[in-house]
């Protein structure tokens, strides 16, 4: 009985040890890579609606994201593989400007930040 007892006492407490195993949370980090790219004017003022597109070279080809900026001149992209991107940033209403600069989207769970002025 001593035997069994002992026997069933260890099935428990594997049983205990392998669910806290697979229910801990550090296999579930945050992978994927966020990226805000802001955009001014010469003036310093943000620029809303310009369209933002970041650009990166790829085994596959040119990796590409797109999207336009708020009222505050923002825009957030999430991507899920690091990569650095070349960015540029146009808008209609300021023809033959362009602002770029490098976004690097290295390190997953954290936000990476560029200011791009439009000249």
């Amino acid at each position: 009985m001593k035997t069994f007892t002992v026997k069933f006492s260890a099935f428990v407490f594997a049983s205990i040890l392998l669910c806290a195993a697979f229910s801990s949370s550090s296999c579930k980090k945050d992978k994927t890579c966020h990226g805000k790219v802001k955009v001014i004017d010469t003036a310093g003022v943000p620029v809303g609606n310009a369209k933002v597109k970041l650009a990166a070279p790829s085994v596959g080809g040119e990796v590409t994201y797109e999207d336009l900026t708020d009222g505050s001149g923002n825009v957030n992209f999430e991507v899920q593989l690091p990569a650095i991107f070349d960015v540029t940033a146009t808008k209609s209403t300021y023809p033959g400007m362009v602002g770029t600069g490098i976004l690097r989207l290295d390190e997953p769970g954290k936000t990476a930040e560029v200011t791009v002025t439009i000249e």
